[in-house]
């Protein structure tokens, strides 16, 4: 088995420990802290996670890369599918807070005296307040409460939320020990809410928001670029007429700055591979995710067609527009085609109005395959262990206010270790940029 088939094993086995918690939580959010469940889930994560780690930092050199191609064009799909992660990522960490805050020890006491739940009569309502808030209990009532413990009945005074308005004599749920009048009383209009603090499973409306940010996730990962057809960038311009083509044959693949203005005019420059062309002074951007050694290695030297989005008249500076460079009429990479202000436009050929490129849909998206790398990402995994171990700690019990923090600080730690995978790869790729290449991109 090679070294990244190893690490891919050891990654799967932290995603069972992680779905393996979220589970537990849903099971029984409300558990006497320290939680030995979720941390046994969470051990598991942290020896995935740092085998992983070790199997990264095994090697002197990363293995090598393959290059292969995909019916989607896979960057787009890439981004899509790692902003879900994230968001999905801060399901789990959100869980564990409510598993650190839904423990009530009064009904772990009332539980553990042989207490249950039943319904008891309101005696009489102390206060009913209506709160203007997005809740499907918007009422805050203060009643007293009839209950029948074994030493006869007792009048409680008990502080719940409520759907609708609360009179004498209506039913509510409570559970108490009828055995142990000292320890009171808990009461809820919601049976579901007493069964979680009893050790039942989460309430529907946890689930649902579960369910329903995980569902929104995916289909999010799908709309971003999921399912997008290695051609589709290209399919609105091909319909208008408004694309032109030309052969050539590929001359190498490096590395150039990139200069871009963000919506508030702030130039920014980022390293991308780039294509050049025999005899050409234009330049194909690629995304940054492609790999330059591995892709030169497969079309260095090809003869290929050139097809891009045709310049605007009159358009002076630099121009980049949308292009894609189609090999021996089945394999394909996106861009965007740059020129300068000092070069001649292409002319090319114009491509006429069609559904599809005249190479048809069945083009595939050369993709060269990631490359673990300790350089590359091993700050990123050890970002997540951070992340992981924190949540470890708040199932241990350090407190409200400490959960949350330590939350928050995993939370912090996925995006950290998002971020310096992006950073690690920008310094890589200016590993390749020619040494009279300033970083500026000027």
């Amino acid at each position: 088995m090679t070294r990244a088939r190893v690490i891919n094993v050891w990654l799967a086995a932290a995603g069972v420990g992680v779905l393996a918690a979220v589970v537990r939580v849903l099971m029984q959010p409300s558990g006497a802290l320290p939680r030995w469940d979720l941390l046994a889930c969470l051990a598991l994560v942290v020896a995935g996670l740092a085998g992983a780690l070790v199997c990264l930092r095994g090697g002197p050199a990363p293995e090598a890369g393959r290059v292969g191609t995909s019916t989607y064009w896979w960057p787009d799909r890439n981004d899509g599918w790692i902003a879900a992660g994230l968001i999905v990522g801060f399901v789990p960490v959100g869980l564990f807070l409510y598993a650190a805050l839904a423990f009530s020890p009064e009904a772990a006491q009332i539980i553990k005296a042989g207490g249950g739940i039943q319904t008891v009569s309101v005696q009489k309502v102390i206060s009913s307040e209506y709160v203007r808030r997005k809740s499907s209990e918007p009422y805050e009532v203060v009643a007293r409460v009839a209950v029948p413990f074994d030493a006869g009945a007792r009048s409680e005074k008990a502080e719940f939320r409520s759907k609708q308005p609360v009179e004498r004599g209506d039913l509510v749920w409570a559970l108490y020990a009828p055995s142990s009048a000292e320890l009171g009383v808990l009461v809820d209009s919601d049976r579901d809410v007493l069964e979680e603090k009893a050790g039942g499973s989460a309430h529907w409306v946890m689930v649902a928001l579960v369910l329903f940010v995980t569902v929104v996730s995916l289909l999010w990962a799908v709309i971003a670029g999921g399912f997008r057809k290695a051609s589709r960038g290209m399919r609105t311009p091909l319909k208008k007429g408004f694309c032109r083509s030309l052969p050539v044959t590929v001359k190498s693949v490096g590395v150039v700055m990139d200069s871009a203005a963000d919506v508030e005019d702030v130039t920014t420059t980022r390293p991308k591979p780039r294509v050049k062309f025999e005899g050409y002074e234009w330049e194909l951007l690629l995304d940054p995710v492609i790999d330059p050694p591995h892709l030169s290695r497969e079309i260095k030297g090809s003869d290929a067609k050139l097809y891009w989005v045709q310049f605007a008249a009159n358009r002076t500076g630099m121009r980049e527009v949308r292009a894609m460079l189609v090999l021996d009429g089945q394999r394909c990479v996106q861009g965007f085609l740059r020129v300068s202000g000092e070069t001649e436009s292409p002319e090319g050929v114009p491509v006429p109005a069609a559904e599809s490129l005249p190479e048809g849909d069945g083009l595939r998206a050369i993709r060269t395959y990631p490359v673990w790398d300790p350089k590359l990402h091993s700050e990123g995994l050890g970002w997540l262990v951070a992340a992981v171990v924190g949540l470890g700690a708040v199932v241990f019990g350090v407190g409200r206010w400490g959960a949350g923090i330590l939350c928050l600080g995993a939370c912090g730690c996925l995006l950290i270790a998002r971020f310096a995978v992006n950073e690690n790869r920008r310094q890589y790729l200016k590993s390749f940029l020619p040494s009279s290449e300033p970083e500026t991109g000027q």
